[in-house]
């Protein structure tokens, strides 16, 4: 398991002050002259130390860890039987991920609310205006009016800059797991390229990368042994195939649109486990409630959600949710770690760990 190897070696840095000296040498050793070792320099020079260490780390700290918080949330509401049919169906191969804003934020982006405010700041519309658009779950007609609000190539080179990966090394939290578990077929509404960076980190590069209307060429691009990632809402990296705004949304999602009869297909033959989305009453959500009515036997899609603040929340949520024909499976307050020990107990279940 190489790919643990960063987060293991996260584990044994020092605490250090702004200028980069050690404040904290939590292991004992020491500075030489004004050059701070780090445990994992020190350890590297001994490899056969390093190794055990790492086993160590590996079998008695880190899983140990993971198997305790997966533990703690399966008994919670409806969890563990919702966790069991979801594993079934990524053993049988049935299952996709649907990839939202919410798994990039440990890399350092933001979630889209949060993404439109930063925007705001480079525009002549008023941070009230804004809040009121979302805090209605409006965010087209606010890319619109944000749009309309600023130059369009300052709009456009907001979004390539703040959504644009520029170090690999950035790739951070629960997303790291995804390439372990999904080899086939990867779903996201985010215009950003972690998971480009990332599945090609760990040597699963992407054979195609479709957004906009170019994702009418994904059933003639799938093959037995090609990886394929469907950016639904477009790339940062282009304004061809973007799609933010209301105009845009309702081109993208007419009938007829390569988005919607691709999305409906999958709807229709696969699982999908969204991850980091926010499930609210958006355009995604909205087709699949329409192909959930029409065909009562599509099957169960799942999502990892943050369990609400009180029991009348969980209901309306839950019921919400269900009636689209996506079952929740709810974790605790601490996001990333929760999702990351699901993900975890997914690897388990496949003997991939």
């Amino acid at each position: 398991m190489d790919f643990l190897i960063p987060i293991f070696e996260e584990q044994l840095d020092f605490l250090r002050d702004e200028k980069g000296h050690v404040l904290v040498d939590t292991h004992g050793n020491i500075s030489i002259g004004e050059t701070p070792l780090s445990p994992v320099a020190i350890l590297k020079l001994d490899e056969s130390a390093y190794k055990q260490e790492y086993a160590n780390w590996f079998e008695n700290q880190w899983l140990s860890q993971q198997k305790d918080m997966l533990d703690s949330i399966l008994p919670t509401h409806a969890n563990a039987k919702r966790f069991a049919d979801l594993c079934a169906s990524l053993k049988n191969g049935q299952l996709i991920p649907l990839i939202g804003s919410g798994m990039s934020v440990p890399s350092g982006l933001s979630v889209w609310p949060l993404f439109l405010r930063t925007i705001r700041q480079h525009s002549s519309m008023s941070e009230g205006e804004l809040n009121d658009l979302l805090a209605r779950w409006d965010y087209e007609e606010a890319v619109e009016r944000l749009a309309a609000a600023m130059p369009g190539r300052l709009f456009d080179e907001r979004i390539e800059h703040d959504l644009r990966i520029d170090d690999s090394n950035m790739v951070a939290g629960a997303i790291r797991f995804l390439p372990e578990l999904f080899d086939r077929l990867v779903l996201t509404t985010n215009l950003d390229d972690l998971l480009e960076r990332l599945f090609e980190l760990r040597k699963k590069k992407f054979s195609h990368v479709l957004s906009g209307q170019a994702i009418s060429e994904y059933r003639r691009a799938r093959g037995a042994s090609e990886r394929i990632l469907l950016k639904l809402h477009g790339d940062c990296r282009s304004r061809n195939g973007r799609v933010l705004g209301k105009r845009e949304y309702e081109e993208a999602y007419r009938v007829g649109s390569a988005i919607r009869e691709e999305l409906t297909t999958i709807y229709r033959t696969h699982s999908l486990l969204c991850l980091g989305c926010s499930l609210g009453p958006d355009r995604t959500v909205g087709l699949l409630a329409e192909v959930a009515e029409l065909d009562p036997g599509i099957p169960k899609h799942y999502a990892f959600l943050q369990y609400p603040k009180s029991e009348d929340e969980l209901l309306e949520r839950e019921h919400f949710l269900t009636a689209r024909d996506i079952f929740p499976i709810w974790y605790p307050d601490d996001h990333d770690e929760s999702i990351q020990a699901l993900l975890v107990g997914m690897i388990q279940y496949l003997g991939r760990l």
